[in-house]
């Protein structure tokens, strides 16, 4: 009998991967909702870890963004952007 894999191990291996991460953050952060946005950095940042542990301010910058996502349902572009650096991933524009 095969060994099963779980969905969630999956989904984190592939994670550490900068271009999957990447694109899973833009889908969710396209779709625009607060709770599955969350549940999406929780995930970036569990398969991530590694960069995490470089930047010690890390959890109360999340905590910041998290907060700030429930209460408002807004994103504050700077406190994006440097989750971002420290996940080792950028902020980019594309073309509609």
């Amino acid at each position: 009998m095969t060994k099963s894999i779980s969905y969630h191990s999956q989904l984190i291996e592939s994670l550490k991967d900068s271009k999957e991460a990447a694109m899973y953050l833009e889908v969710v952060l396209e779709e625009g909702d607060p709770q599955m946005i969350i549940k999406a950095f929780f995930n970036v940042i569990e398969a991530r870890e590694e960069l995490i542990n470089q930047s010690p301010d890390f959890p109360d910058r999340f905590s910041k963004f998290e907060r700030k996502l429930q209460d408002s349902g807004e994103i504050e572009f700077t406190l994006l952007q440097s989750l971002l650096n420290a996940l080792g991933l950028k902020i980019g524009l594309m073309v509609n």
